[in-house]
């Protein structure tokens, strides 16, 4: 059965009848073990996240070497989680080019082969192509998601069941407010490559991602990343599957390009992020954690510590001036 079908079939579950119907959202921003935590920060480098409404999260500035405006720590940040909505979503072909709580559409994506030679789940050489319509959720995050570009997916082993690499051709998420008003897009292109068990999995990306927003200058964004994934439940990490709750670290490099700013920051997973996908009522699912971006920005040197601590929370951030 193909990526398409698989979702489909999938709705009979809990976890399908929840994306087919997704729980009215607000403004949204794209284990558990000790030793869990240790092993993806110490062993597995990673990077990254993201996600949406730029006036969404607190801001508090620390220190007293200066900061960049609360615009820039916002627009880096909300990159930041939308690469993370991204990549969470990469971690399984169950729906690898959209967010947690994306509902099942009718023709979105199409798929152009079922192909599956040694019946893993994975297609040996398949591309979804997402247009909008249909590829549209209303409601979303308290107005409007809509998908487009491709995405192509691809078995690299017979003998490996749980890897894949995924292709993006201009695989854009566009966000609109209530009243149907242009906040941004993310435009990908690039790679990510999955490795790993059903217990655990990494992803390497190699990504350029454009985004833009109305009456600004489009930026552009420059991410080598690995993700890092440990499920909570050992043998759950199901590649067909919803994503199950876990540990998720990211570590590696984003550049940042937009107009005169150029900006080369580090980033890096300081508290492993938690995602639990039992919190059903929101699109929010990491419930604690903390990434940062070290590095010079606006010429002002420093880190910004995006940091999560509930469900439904949007996460808070702060910028803390490097000492003189």
């Amino acid at each position: 059965m193909g990526v398409a079908g698989r979702a489909g079939a999938s709705d009979d579950s809990a976890a399908g009848a929840r994306r087919r119907n997704p729980p009215g959202l607000n403004c949204q921003h794209p284990l558990l073990l000790e030793h869990a935590v240790a092993f993806v920060l110490r062993a597995v480098p990673i990077v990254f996240a993201g996600c949406a409404l730029l006036a969404c999260g607190s801001i508090t500035a620390a220190g007293s070497g200066g900061r960049p405006t609360t615009s820039q720590q916002n627009e880096l940040s909300s990159s930041v989680q939308d690469e993370v909505a991204a990549s969470l979503a990469a971690l399984t072909v169950s729906a690898p080019g959209t967010p947690a709580f994306f509902p099942v559409i009718a023709g979105c994506p199409t798929q152009s082969s079922t192909t599956d030679a040694d019946g893993d789940g994975i297609p040996n050489d398949a591309t979804l192509t997402y247009s909008n319509p249909p590829c549209t959720a209303t409601g979303f995050r308290g107005g409007s998601l809509g998908v487009t570009g491709a995405l192509r997916i691809q078995d690299p082993s017979a003998g490996n069941s749980t890897s894949f690499d995924l292709t993006l051709t201009d695989l854009a998420w566009g966000f609109a407010d209530s009243l149907g008003a242009a906040v941004y897009t993310s435009i990908r292109n690039g790679t990510r490559v999955r490795l790993g068990s059903t217990s655990a999995a990494k992803i390497t990306n190699t990504l350029t991602t454009q985004r833009q927003r109305p009456t600004i200058s489009t930026a552009t964004l420059t991410i080598a990343t690995v993700d890092s994934f440990i499920a909570s439940t050992p043998g759950a990490l199901l590649v067909g599957q919803p994503l199950p709750s876990g540990l998720f670290a990211v570590k590696g490099s984003l550049s940042w390009h937009r107009s005169t700013e150029n900006w080369n920051l580090v980033v890096a997973t300081t508290v492993a992020l938690q995602y639990d996908a039992t919190c059903l009522t929101t699109a929010q699912r990491i419930k604690a954690g903390q990434i940062t971006l070290t590095g010079t920005v606006a010429n002002v040197p420093g880190v910004l510590a995006i940091t999560w601590s509930a469900c439904g929370t949007d996460p808070a951030r702060q910028w803390i001036a490097a000492s003189p």
